[in-house]
């Protein structure tokens, strides 16, 4: 044999055992990392964890976050309406400030809205059958244009606490939204508007609808553009800019189930 073997007949050789050592000293200082690892104290904290797993290579570390999050005592109510908004816009200042990469926060915005459609129907707070009694209902847009999805299911989600029934309309051309705004009597219409470029082409949006249905209840624009510009519904052709869902169902003279119930979110 070339190899020389140790006198234990481990069977490594003498090349071996350093390398082998390496990456078990290694193996156990991530464990004992991931050990002393504490737990979030604070919702900063949490938050900046959540977005940390959002970004990761694992594909359920921001799940078990999340799982985390509700064995600590936060409401499953509270974690889509008010941390994971907050780690929305978390992941946007790291793109911004060039701390994250577009890959990362493109794999981290895409999860989070996954959290949303895959939200379960026996979480607490099941607003959807709280939506039938009132007969209202609400068409709200995610354009083809725009990339950004989340603020609208955050704001789906709030207007289904305040019972109205959401139907979801995602990258629909012009022609097949204006299809769908007339086939039935929505009490309103929401589009989601996150950027400056999507505010100048939501306008060509709202003339051609307009111009193309018969009835239309009030137009509605909400989203990070309308709050970095209040006066973009005049750009846009919609009725009003809002900032909240209970800011457009009291514009809109819509009815809600829940007065007093608190909102975080943005259309």
């Amino acid at each position: 044999m070339t190899e020389s073997w140790d006198k234990k007949g481990s069977g490594l050789s003498t090349v071996q055992q350093p390398a082998i050592r390496f990456l078990v000293e290694s193996a156990l200082r991530t464990v004992i990392s991931n050990t002393a690892k504490a737990e979030p104290r604070t919702r900063e904290q949490w938050i900046e964890r959540l977005v940390e797993a959002l970004m990761s290579e694992s594909d359920s570390s921001y799940r078990a976050v999340v799982a985390s999050l509700m064995a600590s005592g936060v409401s499953t109510q509270e974690i889509f309406q008010s941390y994971i908004p907050t780690a929305s816009a978390y992941l946007g200042e790291l793109w911004v400030s060039d701390r994250a990469s577009f890959v990362d926060v493109t794999v981290g915005a895409s999860r989070l809205q996954g959290l949303f459609r895959n939200k379960p129907a026996d979480a607490p707070a099941r607003w959807s059958d709280r939506s039938i009694p009132l007969g209202q209902s609400v068409l709200m847009v995610v354009p083809q244009f725009e990339q950004h999805a989340l603020g609208a299911f955050v704001a789906a989600d709030n207007l289904r606490r305040h019972g109205l029934w959401v139907h979801m309309a995602i990258g629909l051309r012009q022609e097949e939204l204006a299809e769908l705004a007339g086939s039935r009597r929505f009490a309103m219409i929401g589009i989601s508007v996150a950027t400056r470029n999507s505010v100048e082409k939501t306008t060509g949006l709202v003339d051609y609808v307009r111009s193309n249905t018969d009835y239309l209840p009030p137009i509605v624009i909400g989203g990070r553009a309308v709050e970095a510009d209040p006066k973009a519904v005049s750009k846009t052709g919609a009725d009003f800019s809002v900032r909240t869902a209970r800011e457009a169902i009291e514009k809109c003279g819509l009815s809600s189930v829940s007065e007093a119930l608190p909102f975080s979110g943005v259309l």
